[in-house]
């Protein structure tokens, strides 16, 4: 009889055997990595986008400073006031004497971030044109700037001097933007119903809501009842249409405080805080979060599953997973560290 060969099973080594994670690690490592790649998402989303934020950063502009119909004392105790309302809501304060208050301080001023801004100063309608200017304490120089940003002004008081007056062309044409900011116009006719140009200028670089008067305002009028506004919007937490609707008409011209657009009546200032305050704390929790970075990386290797790729790891390896980890990353995020 002719034996037959017995055929000897080829032994597999076991050390060649592809290595797998099971079904359910496969699972639980898409879920991981698909909730890491949404925390990229949203985290970018929140803490990059472009969106103008609200600033707690507030100003006071003083151009009529002590000059008439102001003077010394009431100036003083107008700005303390006003500085200690705001402060006491959480703003830094930041007093522009009147000499400061130039075209060129015009110039900058969306550039200073300021969240609210109180503009003490004269304002006048041009002669004949709906167009409200605002003065600043510069002298006019014939020709030095452009009309349509540029124009020249007096005082009643003062009628042989001119002063420069920055049109609202001047203002949609300054560098920068007002983060949603409150802008408070205490001057003559800021906000006359004839003319919102200037308003408008200022809520299209970015401003939320612009307060002024309708007509005429003696000063001593304008300084009490914007302190009367300020503790409605900052003390008693009053919406935009509720503080400005409580605020006394002139005695004299009987002009009005008013705000503009008329969609901001239901803006609240405390809900620009809380929304400053939430981005804060969202900043703080991203930055503690790149310092666990390390700890981070070692997870990532544990959560990102490959067809026939093996669970243990040489450096060749993982500098192959810190490659996949670049790519699933938004190229912007600056959350990737070099795996180690």
């Amino acid at each position: 009889m002719v034996k037959k060969k017995k055929k000897k099973k080829k032994k597999i080594r076991e050390e060649e055997k592809p290595k797998f994670p099971n079904k359910k690690l496969i699972i639980i490592s898409a879920v991981l990595t698909s909730v890491i790649v949404l925390g990229f998402i949203i985290s970018f989303t929140l803490l990059h986008s472009p969106e103008v934020k609200f600033s707690l950063k507030a100003a006071i502009v003083d151009q009529i400073g002590e000059n008439p119909p102001s003077d010394s004392e009431s100036m003083r105790e107008f700005n303390e006031t006003v500085t200690k309302i705001l402060e006491d809501a959480g703003f830094n304060v930041s007093y522009h004497k009147s000499k400061s208050v130039t075209v060129k301080f015009y110039e900058s001023l969306a550039k200073y971030n300021y969240g609210l801004i109180i503009l003490r100063a004269h304002s006048a309608l041009r002669k004949g044109q709906s167009i409200v200017d605002f003065f600043t304490s510069e002298k006019f120089v014939e020709g030095k700037y452009p009309s349509e940003l540029v124009t020249a002004g007096y005082y009643e008081w003062e009628k042989n001097v001119l002063y420069c007056a920055i049109t609202p062309e001047f203002i949609k044409n300054i560098d920068g933007d007002f983060p949603k900011s409150v802008i408070i116009a205490m001057g003559c006719n800021s906000l006359n119903k004839t003319c919102t140009g200037m308003a408008e200028a200022f809520i299209q670089k970015g401003a939320k809501v612009y307060i002024g008067w309708t007509g005429l305002v003696d000063l001593a009028h304008a300084d009490n009842e914007t302190i009367k506004l300020l503790k409605m919007l900052l003390n008693e937490n009053k919406t935009v249409a509720d503080a400005v609707h409580s605020i006394y008409r002139d005695p004299h011209w009987l002009s009005k405080m008013d705000f503009y657009p008329s969609s901001a009546g239901s803006l609240k200032i405390s809900d620009l805080i809380a929304s400053v305050k939430t981005s804060m704390t969202l900043q703080i929790t991203f930055a503690t979060l790149k310092q666990e970075s390390n700890l981070f990386s070692v997870l990532v290797l544990f959560v990102v599953p490959q067809e026939n790729t093996r669970y243990i790891f040489s450096s060749n390896q993982i500098s192959s997973y810190n490659s996949v980890l670049k790519q699933s990353c938004i190229s912007s995020c600056e959350v990737h560290h070099r795996l180690s």
